[in-house]
């Protein structure tokens, strides 16, 4: 791997806190004294975190930054107001939120659908309290759609209009995209890009390049048992793919 382009690892969360009775996927839900000791891993090796918005072709590459990274998190619930946005401020690092626009104020009716326990989502308070805090936020889709298995026109709706809801919400432009469970394929990122959007996540288990495609980039799936040794070894593992 050239020095010159160094990987960038693209961490995801979910959940920041302890997973409720009856949780269905409770390797979704990190606890907070571990999401700090993962921040402090990161920061005592040299890591910092920039924009994932950096990672599309206008953005900023950051020639100086020897150990980029760029923390994200999926869907957007309550807990990351309470438990990630002390965690992060503390230690003056960023990261974005891919929100599931019909879950603001509301819940998590995606999960609940197949039996999951509810669980709270951000308000409009909270995120523009975050986004106050430098934190940045983009699309998970309207419902946390299927977007391979759902018809095409059910996609493109998914896709746009969420865009266009997060714009009426929050005021800004929406830039950033993740697939929902990772599903994608090329016709589905065609659909992204021509919505609009400048970056797109997956879920595929690498560290980015500079050049990598901006509408499919990797990412580096964190599980509630990464302890800190785990931890590592997955960022090793995954700028060992690039190499």
């Amino acid at each position: 791997m050239d020095s010159a382009r160094p990987a960038i690892p693209i961490l995801l969360y979910h959940k920041i806190g302890s997973p409720p009775r009856g949780a269905r996927l409770p390797g979704h839900y990190v606890s907070s004294r571990l999401f700090a000791r993962h921040l402090d891993y990161l920061l005592r090796r040299g890591y910092t975190t920039i924009s994932l918005l950096d990672l599309s072709p206008a953005g900023d590459r950051h020639p100086s930054i020897r150990r980029p990274v760029v923390i994200t998190f999926d869907d957007g619930y309550r807990c990351l107001h309470e438990h990630a946005l002390p965690a992060l401020c503390e230690r003056r690092m960023s990261a974005t939120i891919f929100l599931v626009m019909s879950g603001i104020d509301g819940s998590n009716v995606w999960e609940q659908a197949v039996g999951d326990v509810p669980e709270p989502m951000l308000g409009l308070r909270e995120i523009e309290e975050m986004r106050e805090q430098g934190l940045e936020f983009g699309s998970h889709t309207l419902s946390h759609a299927h977007l391979t298995l759902v018809s095409e026109a059910e996609a493109r709706r998914e896709i746009s209009e969420s865009r266009l809801a997060f714009e009426q919400a929050l005021g800004e432009r929406c830039r950033a995209f993740a697939y929902p469970y990772g599903e994608w394929n090329g016709r589905v990122r065609e659909m992204v890009q021509q919505a609009g959007y400048d970056v797109a996540c997956t879920t595929v288990r690498a560290a980015a390049l500079p050049g990598d495609d901006p509408m499919a980039l990797p990412r580096i799936n964190i599980r509630r048992y990464n302890v800190v040794p785990r931890f590592a070894y997955k960022l090793w593992r995954a700028e060992q793919v690039r190499r």
